[in-house]
């Protein structure tokens, strides 16, 4: 007998929680339902942060070869800064994971703070989370600085393939 589709917007928090995990305990995730769930609780957890419009928004800056700001990223979901900057990070963490379990390069990568808009780099703070983040879903790194260059290159390379999304 098949199991029926389970609906992620239907689920609690706790619930929502607790499939993310099985599914990370069982090393399933790169099934659907996961990246579903991913999508569904970054939403609700965003305090009005879009993971859709945050994709879309860093699609198109990766396109025009652009860093973005995280203040870029509230103001395109519509939402003020001051009230989201506790809520980008782990935001953003998901959006990180979503990206690797779906074959795309860490488009984190090239969201950077506003004074770093042309020279891409991140403060040590930002760069602190970045880096956990990848290492949260098992990348490797041993020269931060470095990774988080070779991220926004390939962010940029993918974005000018034929292939892009």
């Amino acid at each position: 007998m098949a199991r029926p589709e389970t609906d992620v917007k239907s689920l609690d928090n706790v619930q929502l929680e607790n499939l993310i995990e099985n599914h990370r305990a069982k090393g399933a995730t790169d099934r659907t339902l996961y990246i579903e769930a991913l999508a569904e609780q970054a939403k609700r957890t965003g305090k009005g942060l879009d993971f859709a419009t945050t994709m879309r928004v860093i699609k198109q800056a990766a396109a025009e070869k652009k860093y973005l700001s995280y203040g870029e990223i509230a103001a395109a979901s519509g939402v003020d800064w001051n009230k989201v900057r506790y809520a980008i990070g782990p935001h953003l963490d998901s959006l990180l994971e979503y990206c690797h379990r779906n074959g795309l390069p860490l488009l984190t990568a090239i969201v950077v703070n506003k004074q770093n808009l042309q020279s891409g780099d991140l403060e040590a703070e930002s760069l602190k989370g970045f880096v956990a983040g990848a290492r949260k879903i098992g990348i490797p790194i041993t020269d931060e600085k470095s990774f988080l260059r070779d991220q926004q290159r390939l962010v940029f390379e993918w974005a000018k393939a034929p292939t892009f999304q």
